[in-house]
């Protein structure tokens, strides 16, 4: 029902602007928002800023355009928000890169945090939500537009998960996060940041014993052939920013903000149509060659409750940190 109301708006909005826009004599050139990725063709926030281009320049009669550099293009994450930063491009969909330049936005991708997507709707449209944004502007020079919603992080090892115990000792691939890092000690565990690319090969020799990612590189990166064992642990509840810089987005008038914010919105409800997709179709394909365990996560939260403690002097997290929990008590 949510979705139907949702889409009814979003058509409604659609008509009403493009009647307008198409009802204007457009005197300028064309103005073209390029959107840097750093995630390849046919991933769903990719697929999503396709749609969101699609959208703006039909919305606004071709007076906006956007443009998709995907695939490294543009560069890695890093380069593409400096190159935002820099002028040279003016929107992004990233994630965790933003503690690069502001550390206590690791809170982003911080496992046991954000308990499920009605976590993460509630914090970013709500007032933490309006302090991230804040924080993002002044210190990053980007404004958030729309949360793309990622499936969660799972695990997958060389010997089964069944409970917390079972994690002890393993060596667990991580991205090299101090956060990450911190979190996976205290699970007993014993992480090993390393280079994605040397994942697969690291499985295979033994030189790690698991890794943890979302099902969708899971599949996509042949997991199932070096391992065989899948926990369903939903650490992560990932996602990624659709953003714009604000020097970009202050240059734009108030119509042509309009048309970026209703082009956003829709393209987040296509990225997360698409996500929920795939993710059933990837795990479908993913257990026909690994098996399944369910371990009960309630240890694993109460083992990593005080690690956020090891950051707050970074300035701003532990404020942060606590307001999302707060916001996810009820939930």
């Amino acid at each position: 029902m949510k979705n139907k109301k949702f889409m009814f708006f979003i058509f409604i909005w659609l008509i009403l602007v493009t009647l307008f826009a198409s009802s204007l004599a457009f005197a300028d050139e064309s103005k073209t928002l390029r959107i840097g990725s750093s995630t390849s063709e046919g991933t769903p926030e990719v697929i999503a800023a396709h749609k969101f281009a699609e959208v703006l320049g039909k919305i606004s009669g071709g007076a906006l355009e956007g443009k998709v550099l995907a695939g490294g293009l543009a560069g890695g994450e890093r380069d593409i928000v400096e190159g935002q930063q820099l002028g040279i491009l003016e929107m992004s969909v990233v994630s965790g890169i933003f503690q690069n330049f502001d550390p206590a936005m690791m809170i982003l991708e911080y496992e046991f945090l954000f308990k499920n997507e009605e976590h993460i709707d509630k914090v970013f449209n709500g007032p933490v939500g309006e302090k991230i944004a804040s924080r993002l502007i002044e210190k990053v020079g980007v404004r958030p537009l729309q949360i793309y919603m990622r499936t969660p992080r799972l695990l997958t090892t060389n010997r089964p998960i069944y409970s917390l115990e079972d994690l002890k000792g393993l060596k667990i691939r991580v991205p090299e996060m101090p956060a990450r890092v911190a979190l996976w000690k205290a699970l007993g565990a014993s992480p090993t940041p390393l280079a994605f690319p040397e994942v697969f090969t690291a499985l295979q020799t033994g030189t790690i014993d698991g890794q943890e990612n979302p099902i969708g590189l899971i599949y996509s990166s042949k997991f199932y052939e070096v391992v065989d064992w899948l926990a369903l642990t939903n650490h992560v509840y990932g996602f990624m920013i659709l953003n714009i810089s604000e020097q970009a987005y202050q240059s734009l008038s108030v119509q042509e903000k309009e048309w970026v914010n209703v082009a956003a919105e829709l393209s987040k409800y296509y990225n997360d149509k698409i996500v929920k997709e795939t993710e059933k179709v990837h795990m479908e394909e993913v257990t026909k060659y690994m098996n399944v365990t369910e371990p009960d996560m309630g240890p694993w939260r109460e083992a990593t409750k005080d690690v956020y403690k090891q950051f707050i002097d970074i300035e701003g997290f532990e404020e942060l940190y606590l307001d999302i929990v707060e916001a996810g008590k009820d939930l």
